[in-house]
C-alpha cells in the first residue's frame, strides 16, 4: 500500500503479476473499459483475441449498476487488481484496505467493485464523516486499476442564530470540528454538543445545509438562551434536634461568568424564628474546562449543627474549603459516567452532642481526600445512579492524631472509608412512578461525628429529625412510589401533582462504642405525601411520616409533618 499525496492505492500483487502474464500472451493488446460515475459494466476480452465493440459496453452517464447489465460468461468478467481511492484526507489507509480488500481479485463483476464503492463509503459513515461520499467515476481502466472519487463535503460557513447571552465566538469555539473548511467527523461534533449544552439555560441545536459552493455544508448552530442569571428561595423544617422547626435558605447563581460558561452559586441559610441557632454561607465556583473536565472549588462557613445546603452536608461549626476536579469519560449509548478526584480542608470549631454521638466537643483540623465514580444509566422508562467514593486521610498531612483521639477515644487521623449510593426510577406506561434508593458506608477506622454516615431527616428516614443518628458504618433504603399527574383543565395553573407513598429504614452501627453507649441505631417510617409545582416557579412538597423504631428522641408511632415550599427565578 502507497499514498502519494492525497491518494490511496490498493494493489493485488498476486492477481498483478497474473495480469502482467496476461499482458505479454497478448502481445501488447490493452483493454479499455468505459463507465460513467456510479457505474462501471465492462468485461474482458478472451484470452489471445482483440478486443471487439461487443466487448466493451458504454452506459449513459448517472445509469445505475445493476446486476441485470451483468453476466455470469467470462465475456462480462474482468480482474480488479487494485483500486485507485482519490481525494480522501480523512480515512486512514487501512481502514481504506480494510473495506475494499475483499473485492480484488480475477474475473470480477460489476456488482463487485459497486459493493467496494459502497463498502468504502460505509467505512467513511461508520467513522463519522457523515458528509463524504464515493462516487465511480466514468473512467477507462486499464490493467485491473479500478478508480474511486471520494467527495468530502467541507464546511463552507459556520453560523451562529438566536444567542442572546453568549457570546458566539464561544459557541464556535466549542463546537471546533464545524470550523470553515474543515471536513467534520459527527462523533466528535456529538461530544462537542454534549459540552455546549451542559448549561442548563442553553440549548444549542445544529442544522446542516448545503453550501453556495458545489460539495460544500453550511452549518448553523441555533441557540435558544436564558438570561443566566438564576435565583430561590425555600423554606423548610429541615432542623436538628432541639432545634427550631423551620430554616429558610436563599440562593442567587449565574452560569456565564467571562463568557466562558463558568458558574458562581451563593447559598444562604438560616433559622427565621431563632436566627443565632443557624447561619450558613456556602460559595461555590464551576468552571468546565477546555479538555470537557470540570473543576469545581467551594467553601462552607457553617454556624450550625447540621449543614445540608447547596448540596454540600456537614455535621458541625466551622469552615470547609474544598476542590473537585471531575473527568468525564467516554460516553455509550444511555451510559454517561465520570472520575472525580478531590480534597477538604475542615477546620471546625465544636460539633454538637447528638444522643447517638460519642465525641468529645472539642475542635479539629484535617485535609481527606475523595475518589469517587458515578455512573448514569439512561433509558425509555429507567433511569439508574450508581455513585461510589473513597475517602481517606493521611497522618500528619494537616491533621493531628491527637486532635482525633481527644475528639474521640481510638480514632486515628489515618482512617478511610468507602461509600455507594444507588437510586434507580422506573415509570410505568400507567403514569406511576417507582423510585428506590439504596446508601452503605463501610469501614473499619474509629470515625469522629463529622464523617459518620448519619440517618434521619427529609432525604433519609422521614419523620425524624436531621442526622438523629450517627454510626460508623451502615445503610439506608427507601422504597417511593408517586401516582400519574393529577394536573389538568381543573386546575389551569397547577403544572403537576403527585400523590406518594413511601417505606424508608436505616441501621448505623458504632466500631468499640464507649461503656454505656449505644452501639446500633435503627430507624424506620412509612408514611404517604404529595409533590406540587404551579406557575412553573413554585413547588412544594408534604409528607407525613410514622416513625416505626425509637430514634433520636423520636418515639415509634410518634408522626410527623415534612414540608418544603420553595420558588425559583
Amino acid at each position: 500500500m502507497t499514498i502519494f499525496h492525497q491518494m490511496s492505492i490498493v494493489r493485488h500483487t498476486q492477481f498483478r503479476m497474473a495480469r502482467l502474464m496476461r499482458l505479454v500472451a497478448w502481445c501488447g493488446l490493452s483493454l479499455v473499459l468505459t463507465a460513467p460515475a456510479g457505474a462501471l459494466a465492462e468485461a474482458l476480452p478472451p484470452t489471445g483475441s482483440e478486443p471487439s465493440a461487443e466487448d466493451t459496453q458504454t452506459l449513459p452517464e448517472g445509469t445505475p449498476a445493476t446486476t441485470d447489465a451483468v453476466s455470469a460468461s467470462d465475456v462480462n468478467r474482468f480482474d480488479v487488481l487494485e483500486y485507485r481511492v482519490e481525494g480522501n484526507s480523512t480515512l486512514a489507509r487501512e481502514r481504506i484496505e480494510e473495506a475494499v480488500y475483499p473485492f480484488l481479485g480475477e474475473k470480477k463483476t460489476i456488482d463487485d467493485v459497486q459493493q467496494a464503492r459502497a463498502a468504502l463509503e460505509e467505512a467513511y459513515q461508520s467513522a463519522g464523516y457523515l458528509t463524504v461520499f464515493v462516487a465511480l467515476p466514468e473512467q477507462q481502466v486499464e490493467h485491473g486499476v479500478v478508480r474511486l472519487a471520494v467527495t468530502e463535503g467541507k464546511i463552507e460557513r459556520l453560523k451562529v442564530s438566536g444567542s442572546r447571552y453568549y457570546s458566539l465566538g464561544a459557541i464556535k469555539a466549542g463546537a471546533a470540528e464545524l470550523e470553515e473548511g474543515r471536513v467534520p467527523n459527527f462523533n466528535t461534533v456529538q461530544k462537542e454538543l454534549v459540552g455546549l449544552n451542559r448549561n442548563a439555560g442553553r440549548k444549542v441545536t445544529p442544522l446542516l445545509r448545503s453550501g453556495r459552493i458545489p460539495g460544500t455544508i453550511e452549518a448553523e448552530l441555533k441557540v435558544d438562551d436564558q438570561l443566566p442569571l438564576h435565583a430561590t428561595v425555600e423554606l423548610n423544617d429541615r432542623y436538628s434536634r432541639d432545634t427550631s422547626k423551620t430554616r429558610l435558605s436563599a440562593a442567587v447563581r449565574y452560569d456565564n461568568l467571562w463568557q466562558e460558561g463558568h458558574s458562581l452559586n451563593l447559598n444562604v441559610q438560616m433559622a427565621p424564628e431563632v436566627p443565632e441557632e443557624s447561619r450558613v454561607l456556602v460559595a461555590t465556583y464551576v468552571a468546565p474546562l477546555a479538555s470537557g473536565n470540570t473543576l469545581a472549588l467551594y467553601g462552607v462557613k457553617s454556624d450550625t449543627d447540621v449543614t445540608t445546603v447547596g448540596g454540600i452536608n456537614s455535621l458541625g461549626k466551622g469552615v470547609i474549603l474544598g476542590l473537585r476536579y471531575i473527568l468525564p469519560l467516554r460516553p455509550l449509548p444511555g451510559v454517561f459516567h465520570s472520575l472525580s478526584l478531590g480534597m477538604d480542608y475542615k477546620d471546625y470549631q465544636d460539633s454538637v452532642l447528638f444522643g447517638s454521638s460519642q465525641d468529645s466537643n472539642l475542635p479539629i483540623t484535617y485535609l481527606p481526600f475523595t475518589l469517587g465514580y458515578d455512573l448514569s444509566l439512561v433509558g425509555k422508562k429507567d433511569q439508574t445512579r450508581i455513585g461510589l467514593s473513597t475517602v481517606f486521610s493521611l497522618r500528619d498531612v494537616v491533621s493531628d492524631s491527637a486532635e482525633f483521639d481527644a475528639k474521640r477515644p481510638g480514632a486515628r487521623a489515618n482512617f478511610a472509608y468507602l461509600k455507594a449510593d444507588v437510586r434507580h426510577q422506573h415509570a410505568f406506561d400507567s403514569g406511576f412512578i417507582l423510585a428506590e434508593n439504596v446508601s452503605a458506608q463501610f469501614t473499619d477506622s474509629l470515625l469522629i461525628s463529622n464523617e459518620q454516615m448519619a440517618a434521619g431527616g427529609a432525604d433519609t428516614v422521614r419523620g425524624y429529625p436531621e442526622s438523629a443518628a450517627l454510626g460508623d458504618r451502615g445503610w439506608r433504603v427507601g422504597l417511593e412510589l408517586s401516582s400519574p399527574s393529577l394536573a389538568g383543565t381543573w386546575a389551569p395553573g397547577l403544572n403537576e401533582l403527585r400523590l406518594l407513598g413511601f417505606a424508608e429504614a436505616a441501621r448505623l452501627d458504632f466500631l468499640e462504642a464507649a461503656a454505656l453507649q449505644q452501639s446500633r441505631f435503627e430507624l424506620a417510617s412509612v408514611g404517604l405525601g404529595l409533590r406540587f409545582r404551579a406557575a412553573k416557579r413554585v413547588s412544594g412538597a408534604l409528607d407525613y411520616a410514622w416513625p416505626l423504631e425509637d430514634a433520636g428522641g423520636v418515639e415509634a408511632g410518634d408522626g410527623r409533618v415534612h414540608f418544603r415550599l420553595g420558588a425559583e427565578w
